[in-house]
């Protein structure tokens, strides 16, 4: 497995690439993540440098979507190969995934991995199925919604990378957009989730680099491992 290196300066998804993302939509999404990048900074490169999470938030309307998301990025003081282990096993999904309390693997459907997710913010719940393919070569985990199935949300994708980083490290990149749908709940907790959703990347770093061995701390949770 051969992760490339991430420049410091710069990034592995961009704001021209999230705005392909939204124009060409989630059946579109693999290429346009691939097609561009985008130069940092000079606040956002030191801020990477430090340790601290980067974002850039977006919320874009697109027919009768109304989407909101972002690229995040964030150094990780473990090895590529220990993060894409985190990245691919649904059962850490609930250490980093912003309030999830069920995280499970469906089936496959072709190269994709169906998984079933379920989300609980106070008395709000959301569940819906996702389609996941990994690409090992390039560090990726893309994802789209399941259309197929029944969901809470109206649309949702996007892509999670791990580069390498000088020092032995990694630096963690996620693009995303989703449509959490209208009405008064989804008025209530829009600002919330949009906020915790471009938290991904830190609270991945925060569960490599504390749970010592990832694979030992998964493995305690003896939850059985997926295909």
């Amino acid at each position: 497995m051969n992760f490339k290196s991430h420049s410091v300066i710069s990034g592995s998804v961009s704001a021209a690439t999230l705005m392909a993302l939204v124009w060409l939509g989630p059946q579109s999404s693999v290429s346009a993540l691939s097609s561009d990048s985008r130069a940092f900074t000079a606040e956002e490169e030191q801020a990477l440098r430090s340790g601290q999470l980067v974002v850039r938030p977006t919320e874009v309307v697109r027919g009768g979507s109304r989407l909101m998301g972002g690229l995040a990025w964030q150094v990780v003081d473990a090895a590529p190969s220990r993060v894409w282990q985190v990245m691919t096993d649904v059962r850490a999904y609930p250490r980093f995934l912003p309030a999830v309390e069920e995280a499970r693997f469906i089936d496959n459907s072709g190269a994709d991995r169906r998984l079933f997710i379920r989300h609980r913010m106070g008395f709000v719940g959301v569940s819906y199925f996702v389609l996941a393919t990994n690409d090992a070569a390039s560090g990726r985990v893309r994802f789209k919604l399941d259309r197929s199935r029944p969901s809470g949300l109206r649309d949702a994708f996007g892509e999670l990378r791990v580069s390498s980083y000088p020092n032995g490290r990694s630096v963690v990149s996620l693009a995303i957009l989703a449509d959490v749908g209208q009405g008064l709940i989804a008025g209530l907790v829009r600002k919330n989730v949009h906020e915790w959703m471009l938290r991904v990347p830190a609270q991945l770093k925060k569960f490599v680099e504390s749970s010592g061995d990832a694979a030992e701390a998964l493995e305690a949770d003896a939850l059985p491992a997926h295909p």
